[in-house]
């Protein structure tokens, strides 16, 4: 018996070098404003969001909590590629 193959999207966004300065003083609505247009196109269409890396959904606890909030709110899955690539994570992770 053969699965039922689910619609995904992909996420992708370009990361701030930790610790973010250059994200310093944009709002929160501004900088995830294409991720907010890409659930709101995926609602009752795809099963699934594919990131690339944990990172991609927030710059730090907060922003991560938000939006797998909204991933949730939207009726998604998520699937994470890869483990954490920013180094300081990997340090935490014993990743390196």
């Amino acid at each position: 018996m053969c699965a039922e193959k689910k619609k995904g999207a992909v996420y992708i966004r370009s990361l701030p070098i930790y610790p973010g300065e250059e994200v310093l003083g944009v709002y929160y609505e501004e900088k995830w404003e294409e991720f907010d247009e890409l659930l709101a196109k995926c609602k009752g269409d795809v099963e699934v969001l594919l990131v690339p890396c944990p990172e991609m959904l927030g710059d730090d606890y907060l922003e991560l909590l938000v939006n797998l909030s909204k991933i949730a709110s939207a009726g998604l899955s998520v699937m994470i590629a890869d483990p954490a690539k920013t180094i300081k994570v990997k340090e935490i992770l014993n990743l390196e």
